[in-house]
């Protein structure tokens, strides 16, 4: 009676995980140790909607559903969902051609191209960087600001201001006039409406601008901008030092993209547990 009794609870527990909707988005596999919802796995393992994937000695291979390929370095911690992964430790190389992202410290990272493949690294500080190493990534905030359309070859960095105002805007970018609008296109490849000045003495100089985003963004491009100065970009100006900032976000470009998965079966720490 009592084995009856058991084998029952079991299967209403199964039933009720059933009824849930948790289904498998793909599988996870390791050459070394590998944690999947706190479970020590070694080998392969099914990937369920919010499951979290820990690496720790050796980096492993994720392949979801939809042609979705990540690769979590050594020392990584991620939850996966069936369109995102939420990175929260180490890195990840992501290879996609649909609209999956990489969600990290409010940031969103996510294929502008087909076959595009890219690295998001969770640096210290909570400052994240991305490089795009085929196709490109187009990088935006929890409130939907573009802050970089980011081409192969190229990679920034981003840090989140303590307290800063989220429609803060400081950058360098070139200005031109089409169709009636003008428009600053930024450093790292963003497209932004000008508006509250004048800006047709700056068309077709590269200028240093500040002043607010606001709502309304149109044509394609990263929203408008209000502006509340704009001049010349010089030798002393912003773009020498290679820093600006968007929606409260300091960005910086150049970072090196040497950074990779080439060591990532070397001893490591292992992921926090």
């Amino acid at each position: 009676m009592l084995k009856k009794l058991q084998v029952t609870v079991v299967l209403l527990c199964f039933l009720s995980h059933a009824e849930a909707g948790t289904v498998s988005i793909g599988t996870a596999s390791a050459r070394g140790d590998l944690r999947v919802d706190n479970y020590s796995v070694k080998g392969n393992a099914t990937i369920f909607d919010g499951s979290v994937v820990e690496t720790s000695h050796a980096s492993a291979n994720l392949r979801l559903n939809k042609g979705v390929e990540i690769t979590m370095s050594a020392a990584s911690r991620g939850t996966l969902y069936s369109d995102h992964i939420v990175l929260q430790q180490g890195q990840s190389e992501l290879m996609s051609s649909g609209s999956f992202q990489v969600k990290a410290n409010g940031l969103h990272i996510v294929p502008a191209a087909p076959h595009s493949r890219g690295l998001v690294s969770v640096k210290s500080g909570n400052t994240i960087e991305v490089a795009s190493l085929d196709g490109s990534l187009g990088v935006s905030t929890d409130n939907g600001v573009v802050l970089a359309n980011i081409l192969p070859g190229q990679s920034f960095t981003f840090a989140m201001q303590a307290g800063a105002n989220a429609t803060e805007f400081s950058a360098v970018g070139l200005v031109t006039f089409e169709s009636g609008t003008y428009y600053l296109t930024t450093d790292s490849n963003v497209k932004y409406i000008l508006t509250c000045k004048d800006s047709h003495t700056f068309v077709g100089d590269k200028v240093v601008v500040t002043g607010s985003l606001q709502s309304g963004a149109a044509g394609g491009s990263g929203g408008m901008l209000c502006v509340k100065t704009m001049e010349i970009n010089g030798p002393t100006s912003m773009s020498r030092k290679k820093k600006w900032i968007i929606a409260g976000i300091l960005m910086a470009a150049g970072a090196g993209i040497g950074i990779g998965l080439a060591a990532s079966n070397s001893p490591s720490h292992p992921a926090s547990r």
